[in-house]
């Protein structure tokens, strides 16, 4: 089949694989009807939702398609039917990525240039450093229109905890400042500000730490119901129906079984069927044939076509690339607890920077994850990459399908885990309370330099101190060699010692036994002498 018609074939899938829905997808997104009604109101009512649900189960396409084309249609009650939407993560840094989302929709910002972008952005970040109610200031000197509400839309809310676990002092007083801008303007009367979040179900209680912003939460949530058996059928279906194919009831069936009852298989339901359909507008036999279990089979099943699709973006590249890749989705994700990931989007310079690469080689690794079709990595593809571009999976289900990346999850705990011990030995030595690291400790932390090369950017994700902590590892590394060449000359005198008393020793055994043997002819002499007389 020609190029041509491949790339038509996937333009057309009606399914979006791993990523979210986008909001012009909406006519694709099947199965939640009618729940969009419930958020709304909460909404209206408190100008603020959570919306909270487990890994997987489709909060982001939920507000993107289910939620917000009602909001731009005028339906939410005593509102303006003009809004404008701000689209933010907290990422690497919560309030610098707001003051970025708040100026993306203005057409000052988009037409100038990049010095000018920058400018813009230090004074958005800076007024919403100044106090409180910086993102309600913020709002008003953008605002062009009096009649227009503002949805603030916080996606991945849950990044914000990982941002504040990081080791930099600083992030902890950034974290509180960007609950309190939000919770400030849900809560100014002048300016119509709304707020709502997305999160993983199994971060709520890290919202404690936060009075105000539990407050909201316990006022005003939406916990995803899981989809009934109906639905998730709607949801295989639909998309099908609109892309002008059949799907064999067989085939439904079967989805619907290896689907089963667990919301964190959704989105590799969703990549099955993207790649199924991908297989299917390929290598169909006849036009109208339908969507059937064969074409399934062929990408391997829900079970493998995650991991098989990932495998082969890999086997695309050269050995070089190979070592990248690893590098790229180590920096990524990261490993909470014994089966627990998350992501932990970078910045593409910093990744450069971990990998000892420059950041076209880098773009070039990121691009084979991304093309048509792909979708296992973020930004989605057609967006241009710059070195500020936040690179990250597509969904934390990609951490526990793809077997290569899950490896290399535990592998990047590991060193994680040494680099740790050995940066709170190094600050324990500075102090005059712990020695230096002997072996087998040594020469663990030895071969774990050996194998990963850690480089200061990598080391100071998890801890500041990198260069501090590099010196304990080498003066331990001298002082121990030095330790064993001080024994090893030791050893050498003490033989030597023992050579020259062994000599000393032999030399006088023979002279004794030539003197004794010398006697013995003396007396024979003179007893031979004696007889003759």
């Amino acid at each position: 089949m020609s190029q041509a018609v491949n790339q038509k074939a996937l333009v057309s899938n009606p399914f979006p694989g791993l990523r979210p829905f986008k909001i012009e997808e909406s006519h694709l997104f099947f199965g939640r009807e009618g729940q969009s009604d419930e958020v709304l109101l909460k909404l209206s009512k408190n100008r603020f939702v959570g919306v909270i649900g487990p890994s997987g189960s489709g909060k982001s396409s939920f507000i993107y398609c289910g939620v917000m084309p009602i909001l731009y249609g005028g339906f939410l009650t005593d509102a303006s039917p003009n809004w404008e939407v701000v689209v933010t993560r907290p990422g690497a840094g919560p309030i610098d990525n707001l003051a970025e989302a708040l100026l993306k929709n203005n057409p000052e910002y988009r037409a100038a240039d990049t010095e000018e972008r920058k400018i813009k952005r230090t004074i958005f970040s800076t007024l919403l450093r100044s106090s409180s109610l910086g993102l309600v200031e913020a709002i008003q000197q953008s605002k062009k229109n009096e009649d227009v509400n503002y949805l603030i839309l916080v996606d991945q809310f849950e990044e914000l905890f990982r941002f504040k676990d990081s080791l930099d002092p600083n992030s902890v007083n950034e974290t509180l400042a960007f609950v309190n801008l939000l919770i400030e303007a849900v809560n100014y009367p002048d300016t119509p500000i709304y707020v709502a979040i997305t999160m993983r179900s199994d971060f709520i209680g890290d919202c404690a730490q936060f009075p105000e912003l539990t407050r909201k939460i316990n006022d005003s949530h939406y916990l995803i119901p899981q989809l009934t058996r109906d639905q998730k059928r709607r949801a295989i279906d639909g998309p099908v129906a609109v892309g002008g194919a059949k799907i064999s009831p067989r085939l439904t069936q079967q989805l619907l079984n290896d689907l089963g009852d667990n919301p964190d298989q959704l989105p590799i339901l969703q990549h099955a069927l993207m790649r199924t359909w991908s297989y299917w507008s390929e290598y169909r036999d006849y036009e109208d044939e339908p969507v059937d279990l064969k074409h399934y089979e062929a990408i391997g099943t829900m079970a493998e076509a995650l991991s098989m699709h990932a495998n082969e973006a890999y086997d695309e590249l050269s050995e070089d690339q190979k070592h990248i890749c690893e590098v790229l989705f180590k920096a990524i994700t990261e490993k909470r607890g014994e089966n627990f990931g998350i992501r932990r989007p970078t910045r593409l310079n910093e990744i450069a920077a971990i990998a000892n690469a420059d950041e076209q080689t880098v773009a070039e690794v990121i691009e084979k994850f991304r093309e048509p079709g792909r979708s296992l990595l973020t930004p989605a593809y057609g967006t241009a990459l710059s070195s500020k571009s936040m690179i990250d999976i597509s969904h934390e289900s990609l951490m526990r399908i793809w077997v290569r990346l899950k490896n290399w999850v535990d592998d990047e705990a590991e060193a994680v885990q040494m680099y740790t011990r050995l940066a709170e030995a190094a600050a324990m030595h500075q102090v005059g309370k712990a020695g230096l690291w002997r072996p087998p400790d040594l020469q663990l932390a030895l071969n774990w330099q050996a194998k990963h090369k850690p480089t200061l950017v990598w080391g100071q994700r998890y801890n500041p101190a990198f260069e501090r902590t590099m010196i304990f590892l080498e003066y331990s590394r001298k002082e121990w060699e030095t330790e064993q060449r001080i024994k090893e000359l030791e050893q050498k005198r003490k033989l030597q010692r023992a050579r020259a008393t062994a000599i000393v020793l032999g030399t006088a055994t023979i002279v004794s036994l030539v003197f004794l043997i010398f006697a013995f002819f003396q007396k024979s002499e003179a007893a031979r002498q004696r007889e003759n007389a």
